[in-house]
């Protein structure tokens, strides 16, 4: 067999994250959460005017991250808070940012055929891993994925909100390899966006497999090694199996 890591993207290869467009989920988890702000601080402004500074403040952060860093929601929320003169005790970043996501998660699917790729992989013996970028916390993530029945497939899971680095950057792939204990040469990556996870595997020199969702920009013509629509040709590609 040519290759021994199987190495995965999460949102929109494993589970389906964007049954709702981004735009739609934060302003649904700006509203379901805007009461608990509200009774937190009475004096905030409302919700029609506090939603657009928030979104406003947290394209600030995250426009800022310099060389594939990676900022977690938690951190972003304390230093928007902060920003707004808001005083962040009583758990309150923690209590905002779970009712936030809570849209996200009700709304997840899971990719067709993920659980039978993960079991023909695990059987066959390959190292499985996860390297996903997200800034929601590690915690909701290993829950989804405990939910839809993939989690005991995985030998270790990476997001870049724990870790503080993101795809295409090197140190996420890297830390991949080196859980996985292969050489690039020996692993495979799959996802669904050009930008970060086939350029980001084409630059160690990690094979990469291209998961089709419709409207993935690639702007600059990253040409992936397989592009696949249906997880289960992968065990074409991986097993050499007709």
């Amino acid at each position: 067999m040519k290759y021994k890591a199987a190495l995965f993207d999460l949102g929109s290869t494993l589970i389906e994250f964007e049954n709702q467009d981004w735009s739609t989920l934060g302003r649904m988890g700006i509203k379901a959460a805007y009461p608990l702000m509200k009774d937190r601080f009475p004096r905030l402004p409302e919700v029609n005017h506090f939603g657009p500074t928030f979104y406003r403040y947290l394209m600030d952060i995250l426009d800022q991250r310099t060389d594939h860093s990676e900022v977690g929601l938690h951190d972003a929320c304390a230093r928007i808070f902060q920003r707004m003169g808001l005083t962040i005790d009583n758990g309150i970043v923690e209590k905002f940012v779970n009712i936030y996501y809570k849209p996200v998660t009700d709304q997840l699917t899971l990719i067709p055929g993920a659980v039978e790729i993960l079991e023909k992989l695990k059987d066959a013996g390959l190292i499985i891993g996860l390297v996903s970028n997200s800034i929601f916390p590690e915690e909701f993530h290993l829950g989804e994925m405990e939910r839809f029945g993939l989690l005991k497939y995985f030998d270790f899971t990476i997001f870049s909100s724990s870790i503080g680095k993101r795809k295409p950057g090197k140190a996420i792939f890297e830390m991949a390899l080196d859980k996985a204990n292969v050489d690039s040469s020996q692993a495979i990556f799959i996802g669904d966006r050009f930008d970060a996870d086939i350029v980001g595997a084409k630059n160690l020199g990690i094979i990469s497999v291209w998961k089709h969702r419709e409207n993935r920009e690639n702007p600059d013509n990253v040409i992936p090694d397989y592009s696949i629509i249906n997880l289960s040709e992968l065990e074409t590609i991986v097993l050499d199996k007709e």
